[in-house]
């Protein structure tokens, strides 16, 4: 069953790998096998991980390329019902990028991490002043593999409406700011789910009390 999900999001997949193809061999156009090894025995190209559950954290399934043994591009999660769960993006097998997380299919976090160079003992990230706007290189050690650095954005998981916005600068948090919902804002999506199929009358399934969003 989650192999028969997982088909559109490789299809997906393919169709996104342009950005990737910059950090990995050339590759003939050609149906390539899956959790494969280089002549290293480092992992290699496209796999699928089965993870388990671990200590509380739920058993889910990952795929995106490996170079080198190392993570690179966009990687996929799906959970144990096959729906998607998160879209990262990797950089030498840290978190580089925008990464997006989901919950029963609405998209509920939307963020950007900075990968550090781990060639390096201390890497280099510019740095906004945010009342100035001077810029400035800030000095960071790299066994902290990656940091979140940029804009964060959080969804309503039912409604998609966003609630809040999150700003970092080197993992540290520079700006937040709120957006509660109006008696409108309210009003408008209890009228939305009321004309959804299964909330009019008639339908076989069972007739959900409605709630105010503003509680």
């Amino acid at each position: 069953m989650i192999i028969r999900k997982l088909i559109p999001v490789l299809l997906l997949m393919a169709m996104t790998t342009a950005a990737m193809a910059q950090q990995l061999p050339d590759r003939k156009k050609t149906k390539e096998p899956l959790n494969r090894y280089d002549g290293k025995g480092l992992k290699d190209g496209l796999w699928i991980n089965r993870m388990p559950e671990h200590k509380g954290e739920a058993p889910y399934t990952e795929f995106g390329y490996y170079h080198r043994g190392e993570k690179n591009g966009l990687w996929y999660k799906m959970n144990s019902e096959g729906d998607l769960s998160a879209i990262e993006n990797y950089k030498r097998d840290f978190f580089d990028g925008e990464v997006k997380y989901f919950t029963k299919g609405q998209v509920t976090v939307i963020g950007k991490y900075r990968g550090l160079n781990p060639d390096v003992v201390i890497d280099t990230i510019m740095v906004e002043e945010p009342v100035t706007g001077e810029q400035q290189l800030v000095a960071v050690k790299s066994d902290r593999g990656t940091v979140r650095h940029g804009t964060w954005r959080f969804y309503n998981e039912r409604t998609g409406r966003l609630e809040k916005v999150e700003e970092y600068q080197v993992d540290e948090l520079i700006y937040e700011e709120h957006f509660p919902m109006s008696k409108a804002d309210s009003l408008y999506y209890e009228k939305r789910n009321a004309n959804l199929p299964h909330m009019k009358k008639g339908s076989d399934k069972p007739q959900r009390k409605m709630h105010s969003y503003l509680n």
